[in-house]
């Protein structure tokens, strides 16, 4: 059992965040907060773009490919198999836009993925005549395998599903999961919206062939940055659904040569936000100085604090996975004899706290940042009894 006092949280970090002196911030997993060194930082280098162009000093464009680096040493991949996005909604489309699908070819997912798996997939599914197939989420790898080969085919063609699920915070055996497509000759694409910042991630190891996030929720990236993983092996098995200046290595018109790089760059093409991902690496400057692996376990500490509280108390259920290996950041539980949405509306109303609901369960998701406290939890449980008019 953790208590209180085990989970501490320094001044210097929730000064940082300067809307928490006034709410009860339990959402990053929606969207993240800068912190404000960052976000200072990164409007100073988007003014001196903006208002210089071409004249400015290029810190923008060095600060940028320092985010490569950066993000590439953080999930163990090269920096060139890195390209950026502005969400994980556009990485799961360059993969689910590159296959060349044919009627009939199958793809698995899973029952509880964010609409940026989901929506595309039904969209594929109306427009090309290809059958997505769903399998019941579960953290243990066993179970998962036994229910992707309940579903597979000779038509299967990819695997596609969330490292870190968005409603109940199940962390799925990517690696297990990504081991068996291979085996199976099926691509497989990882949602890490919900792992990145979250815990670590090395997709050497997952071995998956593409992987898509996002720097908006838990690495307090500026909204619009995201990025995208590719396997070097893997990227000729998609096609570009764009291309502009700067995707393709050689091009002679003459000829009629057109050649994409071979490696994340291809993705890469026009002008684009370099000042936002930029501003990304702020964040990540400011999470490298309070060392990611303490930033880790201050996450795992405090969803497992949370857990606790939720499981001694008899108004309150439990739907996430309490082995922190199960698990992630995202603790979801259900109120019994209420809507989930109503409280919701009143912890926001009356009491300026936010979270996350999910109707699909009518449950509540909270998110445990970095820099949240065991006293914000204290205040969310107490304030749902007062809603409630209960006692803990």
């Amino acid at each position: 059992m953790l208590s209180q006092k085990q989970i501490t949280v320094s001044e210097e970090i929730r000064n940082a965040f300067p809307i928490l002196s006034d709410v009860t911030y339990l959402n990053v997993g929606t969207y993240g907060l800068m912190p404000e060194p960052a976000y200072n930082e990164f409007q100073k280098m988007q003014a001196e773009f903006d208002l210089g162009g071409v004249a400015s000093r290029g810190v923008v464009h060095h600060k940028t490919e320092e985010t490569r680096q950066k993000i590439a040493k953080m999930i163990s991949a090269e920096p060139d198999e890195i390209a950026f996005t502005r969400n994980a909604t556009d990485g799961i489309n360059l993969t689910l836009a590159g296959i060349d699908w044919q009627p009939g070819d199958e793809v698995i997912t899973t029952s509880e993925e964010h609409e940026a798996m989901i929506h595309p997939l039904m969209y594929l599914q109306n427009q090309k005549g290809i059958l997505v197939k769903l399998v019941e989420v579960d953290a243990d790898p066993s179970n998962m395998l036994s229910r992707l080969e309940q579903v597979y085919n000779q038509k299967t063609r990819l695997v596609a599903m969330s490292l870190v699920t968005c409603e109940t915070g199940i962390r799925l055996p990517g690696k297990e999961i990504s081991s068996w497509a291979a085996s199976h000759d099926v691509l497989s694409l990882l949602d890490g919206a919900q792992a990145s910042g979250v815990f670590p991630v090395n997709l050497t190891e997952i071995g998956c062939d593409f992987y898509a996030s996002n720097g908006h929720k838990w690495l307090s990236g500026p909204k619009g940055t995201g990025f995208f993983y590719g396997k070097k092996n893997k990227l000729n098995d998609l096609s570009l659904a764009h291309v502009g200046a700067g995707s393709l290595e050689k091009v002679e018109i003459a000829t009629g040569t057109a050649i994409p790089w071979q490696n994340a760059n291809r993705f890469e093409y026009g002008t684009r936000a370099w000042a936002l991902t930029a501003g990304l690496c702020s964040s990540l400057d400011w999470f490298e100085k309070l060392g990611w692996d303490s930033v880790y376990a201050h996450i795992a500490d405090l969803a497992s604090y949370l857990k606790e509280q939720i499981i001694s108390d008899s108004n309150l259920q439990l739907i996430t996975p309490i082995e922190p290996n199960y698990s992630s950041g995202l603790t979801s539980f259900i109120i019994k004899d209420a809507l989930a949405g109503e409280i919701s509306t009143k912890l926001r109303e009356k009491f300026k706290i936010y979270v996350r609901v999910i109707p699909h369960y009518n449950a509540i998701r909270i998110s445990t940042a970095h820099f949240n406290s065991a006293e914000d939890i204290d205040r969310l449980i107490a304030s749902i009894h007062e809603i409630l008019n209960t006692e803990p």
